[in-house]
C-alpha cells in the first residue's frame, strides 16, 4: 500500500481507532480463508459494511458484472478501483492511489479482513458486519 493510502486509511478512521490499525496484533488462530468463488457470489452487485474496533469504518460496493469496486469511508469520501485474487490475497488497485491487499477469512460466524503487505499480515483488522443492496452516494456529508 502506498504511504498516501495508508495515511488516508488512518486519517479517515473514526477518532480513537488509530490503534486498531497499528501493526503488531499477530496472527489469529482458527481463520479459514474465504474462496474467491464464495466471496464473489456474496459480494457481486452488493454493498458490504466494515467496522474497525467496533466502530463503522466504510462501505464497499462491488459493481455487478465486473471487478470494479468503490470504497466509501465513514465521512462520505470514496475511492474507485478494481480487485483481483491470488490465493489467499484479495488485492485492490485504487485509481491513483496504489494497491492494498487483504486476506478475507472466517472465524466462527465473523468475516475478518486482514491487511497484508508483501504477503505478511500487518495486524490491521476490519470486521465485515453487513451485506446489502444499498447503492453508495459518494461525497462529503451535508453540513447544514
Amino acid at each position: 500500500m502506498r504511504p498516501f493510502l495508508a495515511a488516508l486509511l488512518l486519517a479517515t478512521a473514526p477518532p480513537g481507532l488509530a490503534a486498531a490499525t497499528e501493526p503488531g496484533a499477530g496472527p489469529i488462530a482458527g481463520l479459514v480463508d474465504i474462496p474467491v468463488e464464495e466471496w464473489s457470489a456474496m459480494a457481486e452487485g452488493r454493498t458490504l459494511t466494515y467496522t474497525i474496533g467496533g466502530e463503522f469504518w466504510a462501505f464497499e460496493r462491488y459493481h455487478p458484472g465486473s471487478n470494479r469496486v468503490t470504497l466509501q469511508f465513514y465521512d462520505g469520501a470514496c475511492l474507485d478501483g478494481v480487485w483481483d485474487y491470488s490465493a489467499p490475497h484479495y488485492c485492490f488497485h485504487w485509481d491513483g492511489e496504489g494497491t492494498s491487499c487483504f486476506r478475507h477469512a472466517r472465524l466462527g460466524d465473523e468475516i475478518l479482513i486482514l491487511e497484508t503487505r508483501d504477503g505478511v499480515e500487518t495486524g490491521a483488522l476490519q470486521v465485515m458486519t453487513g451485506v446489502s443492496d444499498a447503492p453508495l452516494s459518494c461525497g462529503p456529508e451535508a453540513i447544514s
